[in-house]
């Protein structure tokens, strides 16, 4: 478990260069629906924060804002020091070639083995010696436990061992910033605690940044540095996961508490239930 830091506890983490991501001000419109109004938050260099929230709050949108995949309406998102807005098109694919991201259902390519999955990304975008290119994809399948494994193909994989790959293809270029979209989705007991370890141990060998958008806060409080409580368009609450636990604020008894009734109506906007069911004001 992480130590508690000593820092402001409304703030990320202090580190010794700006953050890694820097989002002001932005509002977010889809459908007619307002998903972000006036959104502030900052991704800390070599620290892994979490992004939490009740469903439909907009934490996938956020992670394609990051990405460069949806613009902003209103307001500025920053990676690594570059204002999304201001990339050509060009510059925006060398920006994503430096992060890696580990899709929730592995997203693996079921037609390659092992091997060939995780040097997909390797011989799309560079031109290496065929020699180097086996070293890097056999480091990275030995990090994460599996390069005994090249050789099979993904139908032959467990849960785990997918999520695996998938995560030792996302390394393979040794990105500044990882994003983990749901990565404990639909693992086991044994393969939660295996992914949980692999994360935290890479962010700390490779001096990643790493943002993680996840649901399970028992497991977000285990390898996370910081968490945004994001509900309402904005930043509901923040902290480390054992001070933001322990606050008595609405959204956290909710949400980490699971109760039906908060901020976050558990039914959607209707009409009077009597009146739907067809019963008459004063009838039987």
């Amino acid at each position: 478990m992480n130590a508690r830091p000593d820092h402001n506890p409304d703030q990320p983490p202090a580190t010794d260069s700006p953050a890694y991501v820097r989002v002001r001000g932005v509002r977010t419109v889809l459908g007619g629906k307002t998903i972000f109004d006036g959104l502030d938050l900052d991704i800390p260099r070599g620290k892994i924060t979490a992004v939490m929230g009740p469903s439909g709050t907009g934490k996938t949108t956020l992670l394609r804002h990051i990405t460069g995949q949806l613009p902003v309406d209103a307001g500025e998102i920053r990676v690594d020091g570059r204002n999304l807005a201001e990339l050509s098109r060009n510059q925006l694919f060398e920006l994503r070639e430096t992060i890696g991201y580990l899709f929730q259902n592995s997203a693996l390519l079921t037609d390659f083995s092992v091997f060939e999955n995780v040097a997909f990304p390797l011989r799309q975008h560079l031109r290496l010696p065929e020699e180097i290119v086996r070293n890097i994809v056999l480091t990275r399948l030995q990090a994460v436990g599996l390069r005994g494994a090249a050789e099979l193909m993904p139908a032959e994989l467990s849960g785990g061992m997918a999520r695996r790959v998938a995560l030792a293809r996302a390394i393979v270029r040794d990105p500044g910033l990882m994003i983990y979209d749901e990565p404990f989705v639909g693992l086991d007991p044994i393969a939660l605690n295996q992914v949980l370890k692999l994360i935290r141990t890479l962010n700390d060998t490779l001096g990643i940044t790493s943002v993680l958008v996840a649901h399970e806060f028992a497991a977000v409080r285990r390898a996370a540095d910081w968490v945004y409580l994001i509900a309402g368009g904005k930043v509901a609450a923040q902290g480390h996961p054992e001070e933001l636990a322990e606050r008595d604020s609405p959204w956290t008894r909710q949400f980490f508490g699971g109760e039906a009734d908060g901020p976050v109506p558990f039914q959607y906007p209707a009409r009077d239930y009597a009146a739907d069911l067809g019963f008459q004001a004063g009838g039987a």
